[in-house]
């Protein structure tokens, strides 16, 4: 996502020299900052626009793309999953909750991060009531860029 990012802001100076225009005329229109980052990109609307078809296309086309997920339970008992998965859900509200089936295991993952640094850093805080809890490579829904 992030080199798609550089790539459309790369094409946008060279097609602004082409036109004959200075780079700061193209880009001075709108800025957007990334929080996980702390980047500050200042582009033109059309590249903000073009940034959000893109993420919109990913998203109804893939559906999924490769991430990070915490596992926080595994069992074979329904109810137990399900009682975890609504405990986890209580005590940290701010992280989406899954609970899948593959035979004859019910898993609890929560959280959907692009990177593993994302993902470490959440499990060093669920860590303290999950003691259990690891990373684990899983298909993510695109969580919300900023």
């Amino acid at each position: 996502m992030k080199l798609n990012r550089a790539l459309i802001l790369l094409l946008l100076i060279v097609v602004s020299l082409a036109k004959g225009q200075s780079v700061t005329d193209s880009l001075k229109a709108t800025s957007f900052q990334n929080a996980d980052t702390n980047i500050r990109v200042i582009a033109n609307s059309s590249v903000k626009s073009t940034i959000q078809k893109v993420q919109q296309y990913e998203q109804l086309s893939k559906g999924t793309f490769p991430g990070y997920r915490i596992q926080v339970h595994f069992g074979s008992d329904r109810n137990g999953a399900s009682s975890a998965k609504t405990d986890f859900s209580l005590k940290y509200p701010s992280y989406p909750t899954y609970l899948t089936y593959q035979q004859p295991y019910f898993k609890v993952c929560v959280g959907d991060f692009r990177n593993k640094l994302e993902a470490v850093s959440a499990l060093n805080k669920i860590k303290k009531d999950y003691p259990g809890a690891f990373v684990m490579r899983d298909k993510i829904n695109p969580p919300p860029l900023h």
